[in-house]
C-alpha cells in the first residue's frame, strides 16, 4: 500500500489540531509500512490500540476547541457523530480476521484524509470567521453554501465513497459471517444424526466456503484496484495543479474566483493559499488597487483593446498556445527591492470546448534585468577606460599627435551633431507647441476680426447720418435725417464703440504678448552668453506652453527673489519647456504643478513639482539616458531630459536633483551657478 503523504492541503491553521493530525498520519504510515512485513501481529495490534486511543484524545480536543470557539451546535453535533461513527467502524473491523487488516488500514487512511480535507478544514474556516466577528450561525450557513473546488470536491467524494464502501463491505462481511456461522451450526446439528450425511454436507460446505472465499477475493481485488486507481488519479491531479509545479501558478474559474494557488505563488506573493482560494482578490498580490489581471482579461474576452488599456505595449500573443498571452513588468512592492516578472496566461476549456477558467504562471526575471543593468554599467566603465587610455597615450607619445588632431576633429563633429540634435529637439518641441500657440493667438484674433466687422457696420451707419445731414443742408427732407439717426442708434454707438475698441486693443495686446513671449523663448536676437532674469524666462516659457498645461493642471507659483545669472537663455528656456511639458503629461487627470525658485550658496535653483503618477527607482536611474522613454512608441523621443541634463550640467556647470515616488508625483530641482565656470564659458 502507498504511504499516506502529508502536504500543505491538510493544514488547518490550528496548531494543536495540525500537530495531532500529523501524529495520526505517522501512526497510520507505520501500520501501512509494517503490515506487509514480518512484523508480529501482536505488535501491529498494539499500535492499532495506540492509534485508536490517540484518535479518541484528538477527537476530544477537536470538540473542546469547537466548544471554546463557540461553533454552531448543529455543526458540533455533526462533527461528533462523524467521530462516533469512526469508532464504531474501527471496533467492527478489528474483530475481523487478521488477514483483513489491509482493509482496516485503507479505511483509516481514506477516512483520515477525507476528514481532514473536509470536516476539519470546514471547522477551521468557521473558527477563523467567528474569531473575526462573524456569528457562529452565519459561519455555519456560509460554510454550507460554500462552493467547493471541483478537483478537491471530486477527491473528497472519491475518498468518502472509498471508506464508505469499505465500511459497508465490513458490515456485509460481518453479517455474512454471522449468517454463515448460524448455517454451519444448524447444519452441524443435522449432520450429527448421520455420519454419511455429515460427510456429504461437509463436502458441500467446504465447496461453498471455497466459492465464498473466491468471490470475496475477487470482490476485494476489484475494489482494491478501483480505489487505488481513483486515489492515484486524484492525488496526481492535486499534486500537479497545486504543489507539483515549481513555477508560481494560480488558476481562476469562469467567475474569476481562485481555485488553485500553489506554494510557489504563495512564496513570491506572501499570500497563503488558505486565504486566497475561493476569493477574487488575486490582484492584491501584484497591484495596490483592484484591476484585472491577464487571466481575467482572457476570461472576459477583452483581447487587444482591453490588453492595450491595461498593459499598453507590454504584452504579446503567445506563439505557442492559441488564445494565450504573455508580458513582462516590474512590480515594486514584491520583495525588498521589487521584482521583474514574466507572466503568461492561457484559457482553460472543458471536454465540450467551453471556457471554464484561465491559468496564469509567473517567472522571476529580476536577475536577468539586473544582469542587463550590470552589463550596461560595465560597458560604460569600458568606455571610460578607453577614453582614459586614449588620453594617456596621447600625452605619452608625441607620435600620436596626428591621431589626437583627428580625434579633436571627430569631437568637433560630435559637438556639431550634438548642437544640431539640440536644435532639432528644440524645433520638434516648438512644432509640438505650435498648435497650442496658434490656438492662443486665434482666440483674440477671432474676436478682433469680429469687432472689426461690427465696427464696419457702425461706420456705415454713421456715414449714412452724415449724408443725411448734408442733404438737409442742401434743402433736403428732414425726415430722411431723422430716419438715418434712428437707424444708426447714435446713443447705442456712443456706449458700444469705446468698449468695442477697448476689447480689440486688449486682443491685439494679447497677441503682441504671445509673440513677445515666443521671441523671448527663442532668444533669436540675443547673444548666447548673457545675464538674464530666469524668473522672467520661466514666465515667458510658461505662456508659450500654456495650451499644453491649462487643461491638465493648476500652476502654483512660489518664485523667490533671485539675481540675474550668466547663462544661455534660449537653452535654459528649452529645459524649462521640457520639464513643464513632462510634468503636464505625467498628470493623468487633473492636478497641480508648483514652481519655486530661490538663491542658496551662490546657486540659483528652480523646482518643478507635479502631482502626477511618479516614477519607480529603476526608471529614475535611467531618465537622463539618451532615447530612454516610458511613453508609447511614437509619443516621445527620449531626448528631452537627456538634452536638459547636457544643458544644465555640461554647458552651465550646474546639477539636476530628482525625487519621485509612484503615485505621489515627481520633483525636479535645477541648480545653476550665478557665474558660468571659466572652462565652460570659454
Amino acid at each position: 500500500m502507498d504511504i499516506f503523504v502529508w502536504n500543505e492541503s491538510f493544514v488547518t491553521g490550528e496548531s494543536v489540531v495540525d500537530a495531532e493530525h500529523q501524529g495520526l498520519v505517522s501512526l497510520v504510515n507505520w501500520l501501512i509500512e509494517h503490515q506487509t512485513t514480518s512484523t508480529p501481529a501482536e505488535e501491529i495490534d498494539k499500535v492499532l490500540v495506540q492509534l485508536v486511543g490517540y484518535a479518541v484524545t484528538h477527537f476530544q480536543h477537536e470538540e473542546e476547541l469547537m466548544e471554546s470557539a463557540g461553533c454552531d451546535p448543529r455543526f458540533a453535533e455533526i462533527h461528533h457523530n462523524v467521530h462516533a461513527d469512526f469508532g464504531q467502524q474501527v471496533v467492527k473491523m478489528r474483530e475481523m480476521p487478521s488477514g483483513d487488516q489491509e482493509f482496516l488500514l485503507r479505511f483509516l487512511s481514506s477516512w483520515l484524509a477525507h476528514h481532514i480535507l473536509g470536516m476539519d478544514q470546514s471547522m477551521a474556516r468557521q473558527i477563523r470567521k467567528i474569531r473575526a466577528g462573524v456569528s457562529p450561525a452565519q459561519a455555519f450557513e456560509e460554510e454550507k453554501g460554500k462552493v467547493a473546488d471541483p478537483a478537491m470536491a471530486s477527491l473528497l467524494a472519491g475518498m468518502n465513497t472509498m471508506f464508505r464502501l469499505i465500511a459497508a463491505r465490513n458490515d456485509e462481511l460481518q453479517q455474512a459471517n454471522a449468517t454463515l456461522e448460524a448455517q454451519v451450526a444448524a447444519r452441524t446439528e443435522a449432520l450429527s444424526q448421520s455420519n454419511q450425511q455429515l460427510l456429504v454436507e461437509q463436502g458441500r460446505l467446504q465447496l461453498a466456503m471455497k466459492q465464498v472465499e473466491l468471490t470475496q477475493k475477487k470482490l476485494l481485488e476489484s475494489e482494491h484496484k478501483r480505489a487505488e486507481a481513483s486515489k492515484r488519479n486524484m492525488a496526481q491531479l492535486l499534486s500537479q495543479i497545486i504543489d507539483g509545479d515549481p513555477v508560481p501558478t494560480f488558476v481562476i474559474d469562469a467567475n474569476h474566483r481562485i481555485t488553485h494557488w500553489n506554494k510557489a505563488c504563495a512564496a513570491i506573493s506572501g499570500l497563503l493559499a488558505a486565504d486566497m482560494v475561493g476569493t477574487s482578490e488575486h490582484w492584491q498580490a501584484f497591484y495596490p488597487e483592484r484591476r484585472p489581471l491577464m487571466a481575467d482579461l482572457i476570461i472576459d474576452g477583452g483581447f487587444d483593446e482591453q490588453f492595450l488599456s491595461y498593459y499598453q505595449n507590454g504584452f504579446r500573443r503567445s506563439a505557442i498556445v492559441a488564445g494565450a498571452f504573455e508580458g513582462e513588468a516590474f512590480f515594486p512592492h514584491l520583495g525588498e527591492q521589487g521584482r521583474w516578472l514574466f507572466y503568461t496566461a492561457a484559457p482553460l476549456y472543458n471536454a465540450e470546448g467551453q471556457s471554464i477558467g484561465a491559468i496564469e504562471t509567473l517567472q522571476d526575471v529580476t536577475e536577468r534585468h539586473r544582469a542587463e543593468e550590470n552589463l550596461l554599467q560595465y560597458q560604460n566603465h569600458l568606455e571610460e577606460l578607453v577614453v582614459e587610455r586614449t588620453r594617456q597615450l596621447a600625452a605619452a607619445n608625441g607620435a600620436l599627435e596626428k591621431d589626437r588632431e583627428e580625434l579633436e576633429m571627430l569631437l568637433a563633429k560630435v559637438e556639431e551633431a550634438q548642437q544640431q540634435l539640440l536644435q532639432s529637439e528644440k524645433m520638434a518641441a516648438i512644432g509640438q507647441l505650435a498648435a497650442g500657440v496658434a490656438h492662443e493667438i486665434n482666440n483674440p484674433v477671432g474676436f478682433v476680426n469680429s469687432n472689426l466687422g461690427t465696427l464696419k457696420n457702425y461706420v456705415g451707419n454713421l456715414f449714412s447720418v452724415i449724408d443725411a445731414y448734408q442733404a438737409v443742408d442742401a434743402g433736403g427732407d428732414r425726415k430722411m435725417l431723422e430716419a438715418a439717426q434712428q437707424k444708426a442708434d447714435l446713443e447705442f454707438l456712443r456706449e458700444d464703440l469705446p468698449s468695442l475698441l477697448l476689447e480689440s486693443q486688449d486682443g491685439l495686446n494679447r497677441v503682441t504678448k504671445i509673440v513677445q513671449d515666443l521671441k523671448d523663448f527663442s532668444r533669436v536676437d540675443q547673444a548666447e552668453h548673457q545675464l538674464a532674469n530666469l524668473n522672467d524666462a520661466l514666465e515667458s516659457t510658461l505662456n508659450v506652453v500654456w495650451n499644453e498645461i491649462k487643461y491638465k493642471a493648476e500652476v502654483v507659483r512660489e518664485l523667490g527673489d533671485i539675481p540675474e545669472i550668466e547663462c544661455v537663455p534660449a537653452q535654459i528656456n528649452q529645459v524649462f519647456m521640457n520639464l513643464l511639458v513632462n510634468a503636464a503629461q505625467a498628470i493623468e487627470q487633473r492636478g497641480s504643478i508648483t514652481l519655486r525658485s530661490g538663491l542658496e550658496n551662490g546657486y540659483v535653483w528652480f523646482e518643478f513639482a507635479d502631482t502626477g503618477k511618479g516614477m519607480s527607482p529603476e526608471t529614475v536611474k535611467r531618465i537622463f539616458e539618451p532615447f530612454y522613454t516610458t511613453k508609447p512608441v511614437g509619443q516621445g523621443t527620449g531626448l528631452g531630459l537627456s538634452i536638459s541634463y547636457d544643458i544644465i550640467v555640461k554647458k552651465h556647470g550646474g546639477r539636476i536633483d530628482v525625487s519621485s515616488e509612484p503615485g505621489q508625483g515627481t520633483t525636479f530641482r535645477l541648480w545653476l551657478p550665478q557665474r558660468m565656470p571659466a572652462e565652460i564659458a570659454a
